[in-house]
């Protein structure tokens, strides 16, 4: 890994988070939330191979463990991976959960081939996401599925507004995402409620903020 990945702006700030990140229980319960979204909406057979971006300590596919065969949990912060390496190690499920540093952007691709890719409040902090979503269909079995949680478009920026180094979207407008899913060789594509998410505002903005979030699913 080299230092340019190391010290690219956003990812410090996560490797200084990682080991508190899940002492917030709404994190949790969020993860929770997304994975019985994801049972419902891809009908898992217990026997996919999953990748997960932006995947932080690993809680969602923790969450999942049960539901598939295995899972690869990446995210670009080395702080994050260690974190999510041994929270799966203390769940007990490292034969089939492993983490890895891993920028799908701008790293090699995995050799290895996916049932299926998840990611939960990831994509809105890659800048190139057209890049990212043609290199994830690249790593896609035929008809393996992308699933994506999102936040809708927070046009006030109002969500990261406590971050000063934030370069990614403040959310997405779900219906141009679908037909970017689509302008990037995904098909059967669908967007459903994903329910919302609180946090306390920063910058200009006081209080806590409620933003809306989006799954999209789509097919390679």
């Amino acid at each position: 890994m080299s230092s340019e990945h190391e010290h690219r702006p956003g990812h410090a700030h996560f490797d200084e988070v990682a080991r508190t990140w899940d002492d917030d229980p709404a994190k949790i319960e969020r993860a929770h939330a997304t994975a019985a979204l994801l049972r419902e909406a891809l009908a898992l057979t217990g026997t996919e191979r999953v990748l997960e971006i932006g995947g932080g300590t690993g809680r969602l596919s923790l969450a999942l463990a049960d539901d598939v065969g295995s899972v690869l949990v990446t995210d670009a912060s080395p702080g994050m991976v260690e974190v999510a390496s041994d929270n799966i190690v203390e769940a007990g499920v490292a034969d089939r959960l492993t983490a890895q540093r891993l920028d799908l952007v701008a790293d090699p691709l995995p050799d290895e081939r996916f049932d299926g890719v998840w990611a939960q409040l990831a994509l809105h902090h890659v800048g190139e996401v057209d890049l990212l979503l043609e290199r994830v269909r690249s790593i896609l079995v035929p008809g393996g599925w992308l699933a994506v949680v999102e936040l809708d478009d927070d046009r006030a920026g109002a969500f990261h507004a406590h971050h000063d180094d934030f370069t990614g979207h403040d959310g997405f407008d779900r219906d141009a995402f679908a037909e970017r899913l689509r302008d990037n060789g995904f098909r059967d594509v669908v967007v459903s409620d994903a329910g919302s998410v609180e946090k306390e505002l920063g910058g200009d903005h006081q209080g806590r903020g409620t933003f809306s979030m989006f799954l999209a699913v789509g097919r390679a």
